[in-house]
C-alpha cells in the first residue's frame, strides 16, 4: 500500500478529491437545471391555462349571446306572424322589429364594453305561409274547415317543408275511441319519397290523450301509440315537428322523420275535424287552398317567413365572434 505521506500517495488523494468535487459540482448544476426546467414548464402551463380560460370565457359569452338572439328573434317572428298590424307585410314588420331589437341589445351590451350587432339579411328570406286557428269569442272551435262546412279538408296543400306545427285540444271534445277519431294526415306524392303519415288523437281513461301514429313503408305500415296525461290547464298540446306531447318526447310523432323524407310535396289534411276542439298553428313553405286569407276568419292564413339568415357580431377586447344563423323556429331536419 502506498504511503499517503509519500509524493505518490499525496497525488492520488488529490485526484480523488478533485474527482469528488467535480461530481458534486455536476450534481448541483443538474439540480439547478432541473429546478429551472420545472419552473419554466409550470410558467408555460399556467400561461396556457390563463389564455385558455380567457378564450373559453369570451367564447362562452359570445355563444350565449348568439343563442339568446336566436330565441328572441324566433319570438319576434312568431309575434309578427300572429299579430301583424301594418299593411307592409310580415317580412317588413319583422325586419323593423329586428332592427329595433338590435339597437336595444347593442346599447345594453355597450355598457359592458361589448360591441354587439344583429342584422337580418333580407336577401335570404324564404317566404312561406302561417296557418293558424285562434280561439273564438266563446272559446275553442272545431278543427273543421273555414266556416265549419267540412270535417275532412286540406289545411295546406303542396308543401315540402313544415315548421313550428303545434296543436292544442280539449280532452272533453275528443272521441272516446280510435274509430272516427280526429286525425292529422300528411299525404305524400304517389311514387314519391314521402309516404302517407297520420296521427290520430282520442280520449283515453279520464282526460288522458292517446296518440296513434301510422306510417306507410315499402314493407307495410309502421304503427305506434302512447297515452299522455293532460297539462296543468287540463288540455293537451301536440308538437308535430318537435315530436312531443305535453312536452314529453314521442319518437314516432316526429314530423320530419315521418313526412319530410325528400323534396316531394305533400298535403296536410284533417279528418274528422268535428271530433276535436282547439287551436293550432304551423308554417309551410308553400300551400294550395286550405284556410282563408286574412285574420278575420278561423282558421286563417297569412303570407310570412319560412326562414331567414341573421348575422350576429359579439366583439370584446379579447375576442371577436361573428356567425350567420339560419332562423327557422320549430324546424326539425329529416
Amino acid at each position: 500500500m502506498a504511503d499517503v505521506n509519500s509524493p505518490l500517495g499525496r497525488g492520488r488523494a488529490s485526484e480523488d478529491e478533485d474527482r469528488a468535487q467535480i461530481i458534486l459540482i455536476t450534481g448541483l448544476t443538474l439540480a439547478v437545471l432541473f429546478v429551472a426546467v420545472v419552473l419554466l414548464l409550470n410558467t408555460v402551463i399556467y400561461t396556457q391555462n390563463l389564455a385558455t380560460r380567457g378564450a373559453d370565457a369570451g367564447g362562452a359569452e359570445a355563444i350565449e349571446f348568439r343563442e339568446g338572439v336566436v330565441d328572441d328573434l324566433a319570438g319576434i317572428m312568431y309575434r309578427e306572424h300572429r299579430n301583424r298590424s301594418s299593411p307592409d307585410g310580415v317580412v317588413d314588420d319583422f325586419a323593423a322589429s329586428a332592427a329595433t331589437y338590435a339597437r336595444t341589445v347593442g346599447d345594453l351590451r355597450a355598457r359592458d364594453g361589448v360591441i354587439a350587432d344583429v342584422s337580418v339579411n333580407r336577401s335570404t328570406v324564404e317566404t312561406g305561409y302561417f296557418v293558424a286557428q285562434n280561439e273564438s269569442d266563446t272559446g275553442f272551435r272545431n278543427m273543421t274547415s273555414p266556416g265549419g262546412s267540412a270535417a275532412d279538408w286540406t289545411v295546406a296543400g303542396n308543401a315540402t317543408r313544415t315548421r313550428n306545427y303545434r296543436l292544442t285540444v280539449a280532452p272533453g271534445s275528443l272521441s272516446d275511441s280510435g274509430g272516427g277519431a280526429f286525425t292529422v294526415v300528411a299525404d305524400g306524392t304517389t311514387g314519391g319519397t314521402n309516404a302517407t303519415w297520420s296521427a290520430a288523437l282520442w280520449r283515453a281513461t279520464g282526460d288522458n290523450l292517446t296518440v296513434a301514429v301510422e306510417r306507410e313503408t315499402p314493407n307495410g305500415t309502421n304503427a305506434a301509440s302512447e297515452t299522455f296525461a293532460p297539462r296543468p290547464d287540463g288540455n293537451h298540446t301536440v308538437d308535430f315537428t318537435d315530436g312531443t306531447v305535453n312536452g314529453e318526447p314521442f319518437d314516432a310523432l316526429v314530423w320530419a322523420e315521418g313526412v319530410q323524407t325528400g323534396t316531394d310535396p305533400y298535403d296536410v289534411r284533417y279528418e274528422n275535424g268535428d271530433e276535436a276542439r282547439g287551436t293550432y298553428h304551423l308554417v309551410v313553405d308553400d300551400r294550395d287552398d286550405g284556410a282563408n286569407p286574412g285574420r278575420g276568419s278561423r282558421p286563417y292564413v297569412v303570407e310570412g317567413i319560412y326562414s331567414v339568415e341573421v348575422e350576429v357580431l359579439h366583439r370584446t377586447p379579447e375576442l371577436t365572434y361573428r356567425d350567420v344563423v339560419r332562423l327557422a323556429p320549430g324546424e326539425r331536419d329529416a
